[in-house]
């Protein structure tokens, strides 16, 4: 019922009779009243004036799911949104929705995380209300050996979303991270269940810089309010990041990989550099020539020799 109220609140011109609202939502207009306290509480200012009625004036900083969900018009990503305040990592909670059997497209977020985590055990700053920490459940049809499209496609759509909300143009290192001026703005983990070569699900993280400050990130970090010096709606953003991450996933489904390939490859910072990669097998040097078919990075030794990886540290070299 709140989300109906706010949602009158928005499409009204001025002021919106309590009168009116009763009518419209067939409430008591003392039922209404409590409505407006419980979402002043929430942090929306809205003020109520005698024989006006009651006008929205701002929405509150922190995200909230039919927010997010007010006109978003997706399919399957975001149509289930779950926001939680702190949490340990939300891609522990989304990886334990997944084996709950939670619908496709299942979007879990977090105010805070206590122990976000990044690729290789890496922990993930994410200071409070100062940005976008979520992971996203999917059950896509396709091999194992195809799922590190899942990784490039994320960063792409990621990327899409930022530019259509900004000025900025980020960046994209393979495999995973956003940069903005050689500094990281965010960072994608993918995480699999998979029984007997066939993937149950698959959880997407994403964190973004959104808001905070220079001194709220670890040395190397960018955010969108430091790069364009003023502050984001986060709602806006993250509304903005699901409508390109469907896009992007839809492609996927419709095998048009080569579409993401050659959008990744116009972002990158990685191909025609000389990078030294570390994997468990040891450590690579050369020059990042391209990416395969599959979103694999190939590197061109100094002999010549081109050896092609799916997974890594990378390092840009000078």
């Amino acid at each position: 019922m709140q989300e109906r109220i706010i949602q009158f609140l928005k499409e009204s011109d001025g002021y919106i009779s309590g009168e009116e609202m009763s009518q419209r939502l067939k409430m008591s207009r003392a039922a209404i009243w409590k409505h407006m306290q419980e979402l002043r509480a929430q942090g929306y200012e809205i003020t109520a004036v005698p024989h006006l009625g009651y006008q929205l004036m701002a929405c509150p900083e922190k995200l909230l799911s039919f927010e997010i969900q007010s006109g978003l018009n997706t399919k399957i990503i975001g149509k289930k949104i779950i926001v939680l305040d702190t949490v340990t990592s939300t891609m522990d909670e989304a990886f334990r929705l997944g084996n709950e059997n939670c619908p496709e497209g299942t979007v879990v977020c977090a105010e805070a995380q206590s122990k976000g985590r990044g690729r290789l055990g890496r922990a993930w700053t994410s200071p409070k209300s100062k940005g976008l920490y979520f992971s996203l459940v999917l059950r896509p049809s396709l091999p194992l050996n195809q799922l590190a499209q899942l990784t490039l496609m994320s960063a792409v759509a990621l990327a899409e979303a930022i530019e259509s909300i900004s000025d900025l143009r980020p960046l994209i290192k393979w495999p995973n991270d956003l940069l903005l001026e050689n500094h990281k703005l965010a960072g994608i983990l993918t995480e699999l269940r998979a029984e007997s070569d066939q993937v149950k699900f698959v959880v997407i993280g994403i964190g973004l810089n959104v808001n905070a400050s220079a001194h709220q990130l670890t040395e190397g970090a960018s955010s969108l309010r430091i790069a364009a010096g003023k502050s984001f709606n986060r709602t806006e953003i993250f509304q903005a990041i699901l409508r390109s991450l469907e896009q992007g996933y839809a492609k996927l489904l419709r095998h048009e990989f080569a579409q993401i390939i050659e959008e990744w490859k116009k972002r990158s910072a990685t191909l025609k550099k000389r990078v030294r990669i570390t994997d468990p097998s040891g450590i690579i040097e050369g020059e990042a020539i391209d990416l395969d078919e599959d979103g694999a990075l190939l590197i061109r030794r100094d002999n010549g020799l081109v050896i092609k990886k799916t997974a890594g540290d990378v390092f840009l070299l000078r």
